[in-house]
């Protein structure tokens, strides 16, 4: 990990409640790690903002996950925006957390299945598909906050 203090985004802040409404509302984000070359390596992703962290639920085999458990410094970069004038990154620390899909449901799952409700039927995926695929969750743990 780092040595770097969690950052806790305070709603009271104007800034920090943009970050926090675009990332309660915002359906992809951009998954940020860096690959063993040194290179970095983003994929987009679905995500849920809980308790001030994003989770991103993965199948284990991804090469982010492997990125992941290698160094757990990560992006997480989200959209511009409707008028392409916002920004909203994090810089943050990842805990991979190997088949913990399935115990992490009974939290995150009703909040996570109500935001991709759309998404969901066309892939046929459930709740129970869904943690048995992507069984593998990674945890970002914020630190800093680039946002404008």
């Amino acid at each position: 990990m780092t040595d770097a203090a969690p950052l806790v985004l305070d709603p009271a802040d104007d800034l920090h409640a943009r970050a926090l409404a675009r990332l309660a509302g915002e359906r992809i984000a951009w998954f940020t790690s860096t690959s063993r070359s040194g290179y970095p390596h983003a994929v987009p992703v679905w995500y849920l903002w809980h308790d001030g962290a994003v989770i991103v639920l993965s199948e284990p085999g991804a090469v982010k996950v492997r990125n992941a458990k290698r160094d757990p410094k990560v992006l997480v970069h989200l959209e511009s925006g409707a008028d392409e004038e916002q920004l909203t990154v994090l810089q943050g620390t990842v805990e991979v957390f190997d088949g913990a899909s399935p115990e992490w449901m009974p939290r995150i799952g009703d909040d996570y299945f109500a935001k991709y409700a759309d998404d969901l039927p066309p892939l046929e995926l459930t709740p129970a598909s869904m943690a048995a695929r992507y069984s593998t969750l990674l945890r970002v743990t914020p630190v800093r906050l680039i946002a404008w």
